[in-house]
């Protein structure tokens, strides 16, 4: 279809479904000639309200053309000014995202092309969340996972499947059946995020386990989050030295704070997967607190995201999407892992839902750890709304409604 200056957007609808242990989100944007831009965008990772900012920002969407997102981009961030970022960030990249599908569709052309076209052809992945799923959802994500032996076939299936790479989180084995610590999201709640030697001997036992399953070249990269403070991190990098891990990721909100830890580590950090918008990056490029910047580019816009990634080039620092949502963000991240440059690796969850496939036309396809870069128009693929709409969502989901089994 040519002729895509002249699509109008009419309609901005906002839909979700049941995923399991939380929801899925999407933005559904019409236009005047028919093209359907969709995006996926999350509630469940701490940030409720989103879809409430969506459905306040689109009546200022309905009218304008496609092609305009930048535009729209600076209206919305003038509009929201005295409380940016958080969900009203958001909620922006949603539509952005919903914009850039939409205009792509109307070019007969992929993203990517978009975002400057592609640098590779093929994108690295590590598997993520590697056995966390199979342990904390393991209803949803079987083969349950319980102890140090199933966490080691489970990187040795990683091994075994053509994967280089795989992330885990931080879990207790010592107390019975393996269960989730993160008092950084109140599971369990001890604010003082402090860490003692049983944390440490935990994750040094799980990690061990991980390296004897998956094999001396598979890249370990270890998620601690918001779960420890600058004190804690060290003692525990300091006690994982010897591990040869890929990365560790960190969530700090002071960047010197993550400077000073990055400063004292021997082994490579990771961060900055929360931060929305391009000035909350800069404090962190500028204290050189990173090894690699992480970016949400389904919570900044994968517009804004390129020149985020332009940013950190500009200070010799790759990039890493961040990527734990449905299939529609995986082929979203897809286009930006695909044009962006200075591109580290990318996040990949390959534990899915039973019913993944019905929520979409087309699911991403990987070889040899690697995720095929698709070439279809827009992000390559659609949400399936009749199978949306038949799996009504939870009332809450993610975050807000995790218990420890």
């Amino acid at each position: 279809m040519n002729g895509e200056s002249h699509l109008k957007v009419t309609a901005v609808d906002t839909l979700a479904c049941d995923a399991g242990w939380r929801n899925y989100y999407f933005v559904k944007l019409s236009t005047d000639e028919g093209v359907v831009g969709w995006s996926e965008y999350d509630e469940g990772f701490g940030s409720p309200g989103v879809t409430a900012v969506i459905e306040q920002l689109k009546h200022r969407l309905v009218g304008l053309p496609v092609n305009q997102h930048e535009r729209f981009f600076q209206l919305a961030s003038c509009l929201t000014r005295p409380a940016p970022g958080s969900v009203v960030g958001e909620a922006i990249g949603a539509l952005e995202n919903a914009l850039l599908d939409a205009k792509a569709k109307g070019l007969g052309v992929p993203c990517h092309q978009l975002l400057g076209g592609k640098v590779r052809e093929r994108v690295r992945v590590y598997w993520s969340h590697c056995p966390t799923w199979r342990i904390n959802h393991s209803a949803f994500y079987p083969p349950a996972v319980t102890d140090l032996d199933g966490v080691k076939r489970t990187a040795a299936e990683a091994r075994e499947r053509g994967f280089t790479a795989l992330k885990t989180n931080l879990f207790i084995h010592e107390d019975g059946p393996a269960y989730a610590w993160r008092p950084g999201f109140a599971v369990p709640f001890q604010p003082e995020l402090t860490v003692d030697n049983k944390f440490i001997r935990n994750v040094r036992q799980h990690l061990e386990a991980l390296r004897e399953g998956g094999g001396p070249d598979m890249g370990l990269l270890i998620d601690i989050n918001f779960n420890a403070k600058p004190e804690g991190l060290l003692k525990l990098l300091r006690a994982l030295e010897d591990l040869d891990l890929f990365w560790v990721e960190v969530d700090l909100h002071n960047p010197k704070a993550l400077a000073y830890v990055r400063e004292h580590s021997r082994l490579p950090i990771s961060s900055c997967e929360t931060l929305i918008g391009l000035r909350e990056f800069l404090p962190y490029f500028d204290a050189q607190a990173v090894d690699v910047a992480i970016v949400d580019g389904v919570w900044n816009g994968m517009w804004q995201a390129m020149k985020i990634a332009a940013v950190a080039e500009a200070h010799d620092v790759n990039v890493a999407p961040h990527n734990f949502y449905g299939d529609l963000c995986t082929l979203m991240n897809a286009h930006f892992a695909a044009a962006v440059p200075n591109l580290h690796i990318m996040e990949a969850d390959i534990d899915r839902l039973a019913w993944e496939h019905e929520l979409f036309t087309h699911a991403p396809e990987y070889s040899n750890g690697h995720l095929i870069v698709p070439d279809r128009p827009g992000w390559g693929t659609d949400p399936v709304e009749e199978a949306i709409r038949a799996r009504p969502p939870k009332v809450t989901g993610g975050l807000l409604q995790y218990k420890r089994a």
